[in-house]
């Protein structure tokens, strides 16, 4: 049987970045977007923004949900939200 495509959407979201993963050493590895619609987003391309963990940001890109529930986005663009 084929598997079946995750569905991708462009889609804009605001939210706060927040950690994931951990190494050994207590680094941050992995980050999400906590989005004002209550869902986590796993960053795909997370490691461009570890340095802005707690912060609120404006983030345009490829969404990704699958069956299981998980969301994931690839930031292509983001802007720094100062006061949400």
């Amino acid at each position: 049987m084929p598997k079946k495509k995750t569905p991708v959407s462009n889609e804009t979201l605001v939210g706060i970045i927040t950690p994931v993963e951990w190494d050994v050493d207590d680094r941050i590895t992995a980050v999400a977007l906590s989005a004002t619609d209550d869902e986590a987003y796993l960053i795909e391309n997370g490691d461009k923004f570890i340095d802005l963990v707690q912060k609120c940001i404006e983030a345009s890109g490829q969404i990704k949900r699958d069956r299981k529930s998980s969301r994931s986005i690839t930031i292509k663009r983001f802007n720094i939200i100062d006061n949400p």
